[in-house]
């Protein structure tokens, strides 16, 4: 039995003994116990007046869940990103940089065709797969709990963030080095206001999902 089986083993028995919460908390303390261990352990049984005492209800990891959110953060990241590029390739046909060179505009041309194709193809399986997630979590809580779903969440979060502040980064740096331009400014504006989206959607699920759990 691991260590926290056993501590888990250890509070449920002390519950169906009668003993509170309180006194399961100062024993645990005084055998050495971590705050943080005791409290994980405790929150394992609802506070629900029953014997024995009832289990809170956990994440699950399942193949199925990790084969269809793989699937659909993969499909947001391309489409976050041609996205991103399909827009930016449009920049630099309309807002052309002359010290560029002519090449630029057939070059962009091809990146557009390309940032189509992948758009067609991954922003409605991205679309679909998060309107069946988020439906089957609405449906059944425990689809919600899944751990798979919440990991990818907050990778995806780490991601936007992390992408937003190395935007705002470069946008402070292009200004102090005297570079800002109008199509710079566009440029940076696309990727802040699509990790931006994207942070406020996955943040607002994480909060959703704290009522589930």
């Amino acid at each position: 039995m691991g260590t926290r089986d056993e501590l888990k083993s250890f509070v449920r028995d002390a519950l169906v003994a009668g003993r509170s919460r309180a006194e399961i908390a100062d024993a645990l303390s005084a055998a050495g116990w971590g705050q943080r261990e005791i409290e994980t352990a405790l929150s394992d049984f609802s506070e629900t007046p029953f014997i024995p005492p009832v289990p809170r209800p956990r994440g699950s990891v399942t193949a199925r869940d990790a084969f269809l959110y793989a699937i659909l953060f993969t499909a947001l990241l391309f489409t976050a990103g041609y996205l991103i590029s399909l827009i930016h390739n449009l920049l630099d046909i309309w807002l052309p940089d002359s010290a560029a060179g002519q090449y630029v505009p057939a070059r962009a041309e091809g990146r557009i065709r390309w940032a189509i194709a992948i758009l067609i193809v991954a922003a409605p399986v991205y679309v679909w797969l998060s309107v069946t997630t988020d439906r089957k979590a609405r449906i059944d809580p425990g689809h919600a709990r899944s751990t798979v779903r919440k990991w990818l969440t907050y990778v995806a979060l780490f991601i936007a963030a992390m992408v937003i502040f190395a935007d705002l980064t470069y946008v402070i740096y292009a200004f102090l080095d005297g570079e800002i331009t109008a199509r710079f400014l566009l440029k940076a504006a696309t990727v802040a206001i699509t990790a931006g989206m994207i942070f406020v959607y996955y943040l607002r699920g994480v909060e959703e999902s704290k009522d589930v759990a």
